[in-house]
């Protein structure tokens, strides 16, 4: 597609693209916001460079993707702005997910987050990189028959990560046992989802996340779930992006996955987000 307000230049074949033309801190017109959308659904997910924004300036363009989503378990925010999650990598809780892992945002909510926006405060020279997966791809990636047989899958998604729940159910707990602790229920998706705005098919499965297949008995949900974390995690899916100060990412949740990659030596990783709500379930 040609865009004749904004530059668009992609990182990867697989996703992603680096736009510039347009300034975030200021308010966009109907034909800029127009293209930018329409680069978010081509290229997944979008990237800006050296920004100078205020948290006010970084809300306002995020809610241009979405409604902002308040995700209640990230206790450290921004100070005048609530709505905008402050994560340090050296804050990091012990019991947090491991986001170095791929996962979807909330893919264990029955309307999963629609998008995430997050914003370079502070980076290492070094380490930190994001790297993102695309979902359309690695569901087109597979066999004819395979992508028929996921069609007919459906995965639990428990509210804790797998590791989380490994720990807790070898100390004698079950799964539902752990929901009712955590207050909320494990929610069943799809293993392949239709994009409610694009129309294409992409894989939802969440590594971090997904607890099991639930129309396969055990050893065949661990085998055909080993078997789409692997193939989810071949580098033609992929692209990786270097956080600069200053950089902006926005990513579309629905045809997504992405995991932070933890090699940071030395220096500090401080980023603000903010998730965009989810509007729709998961749906074939």
């Amino acid at each position: 597609m040609s865009y004749k307000r904004i530059e668009v230049q992609p990182v990867s074949g697989a996703l992603g693209a680096e736009v510039s033309g347009v300034d975030p801190s200021q308010p966009l017109d109907e034909a800029v916001l127009a293209e930018i959308q329409s680069a978010w659904l081509e290229h997944l997910v979008l990237f800006f460079r050296d920004l100078d924004l205020s948290p006010a300036q970084f809300k306002a363009f995020a809610k241009l993707f979405g409604d902002i989503e308040i995700h209640p378990f990230i206790r450290s925010r921004v100070e005048d702005e609530p709505e905008i999650e402050s994560l340090e990598l050296a804050e990091t809780p012990p019991l947090a997910p491991p986001t170095s892992v791929l996962h979807i945002d909330l893919s264990s909510a029955e309307i999963p987050t629609k998008g995430t926006v997050l914003y370079a405060v502070d980076v290492p020279e070094a380490g930190g990189d994001t790297i993102w997966v695309n979902c359309y791809a690695a569901f087109e990636g597979l066999s004819e028959p395979m992508q028929e047989f996921v069609m007919g899958l459906k995965g639990l998604f428990p509210a804790l990560d797998v590791a989380a729940l490994d720990r807790l159910i070898r100390g004698g707990q079950t799964a539902m046992d752990v929901a009712a602790r955590f207050k909320q229920e494990p929610t069943e998706h799809p293993l392949v989802r239709t994009h409610p705005e694009t129309g294409r098919k992409a894989l939802f499965i969440d590594p971090l996340r997904m607890w099991c297949i639930t129309n396969l008995d055990g050893d065949e949900s661990r085998a055909i779930s080993s078997f789409l974390n692997d193939h989810i995690s071949k580098p033609e899916f992929q692209c990786r992006f270097h956080w600069r100060p200053g950089s902006l990412a926005v990513w579309d949740n629905r045809c997504t996955m992405h995991k932070r990659v933890d090699d940071v030596v030395e220096g500090r990783r401080l980023m603000h987000r903010v998730p965009l709500a989810g509007t729709d379930r998961p749906a074939i």
